[in-house]
C-alpha cells in the first residue's frame, strides 16, 4: 500500500477523485462538518460504518490498493504492476462486478467440474442406469445362489 501511495500518491485511478487529499481535508473538519463536505464530493458513505466514518475517518476508508487483476482470478502472484489505487466508492463498484463474474461462473460450470453445462437429462439417466447397474448385480448374485 505505501509503495502503491508513492506512484500514485492515493489518486482514484478510474475517476481520478484525490482520495488522499480528501481524507486530509476530512480529518481537518468537525464531525459535524464532515457529512456535508463528503456529500459535495458526490461521496457514497457505507450504511454499515456511517458513524465511525464520520467521527473516526481512516485513510483507509477513502483508498483502496487494488489488484488489476482479481486474486480470485489467478491475479495474486503478480508485483506492483497489478495493483491500481481505487477510492472506496469505484473499489466497491469493481468488487462487486467481480463478485458477478464469479458468480455467473460457478453457474456455467457443469456439476462435474468440466466447465461445461451439465444436460439435466443426463444427470438423471446416469442416477437411473446406476440403479440398473445394482439391481443386475443382484439379480446375478440370486442366480447364482
Amino acid at each position: 500500500r505505501a509503495s502503491l501511495f508513492q506512484l500514485e500518491r492515493g489518486v482514484c485511478q478510474l475517476c481520478k477523485i484525490d482520495a488522499h487529499a480528501l481524507f486530509c481535508r476530512i480529518k481537518s473538519l468537525q464531525p459535524a462538518e464532515r457529512l456535508n463536505t463528503l456529500l459535495n464530493a458526490n461521496w457514497k458513505l457505507p450504511s454499515t460504518k456511517r458513524d465511525r466514518f464520520l467521527q473516526a475517518p481512516e485513510e483507509h476508508d477513502f483508498w483502496q490498493a487494488d489488484h488489476i487483476f482479481a486474486v480470485a482470478e489467478g491475479g495474486g502472484g503478480s508485483g506492483l504492476d497489478n495493483f491500481r489505487t481505487l477510492c472506496t466508492p469505484c473499489h466497491r463498484s469493481e468488487t462487486s462486478k467481480l463478485h458477478q463474474r464469479l458468480k455467473s461462473k460457478r453457474l456455467n460450470e457443469g456439476a462435474d467440474g468440466s466447465g461445461k453445462q451439465l444436460d439435466i437429462m443426463s444427470a438423471f439417466s446416469n442416477v437411473k442406469s446406476s440403479e440398473e447397474k445394482t439391481k443386475k448385480k443382484r439379480k446375478r448374485k440370486r442366480v447364482a445362489d
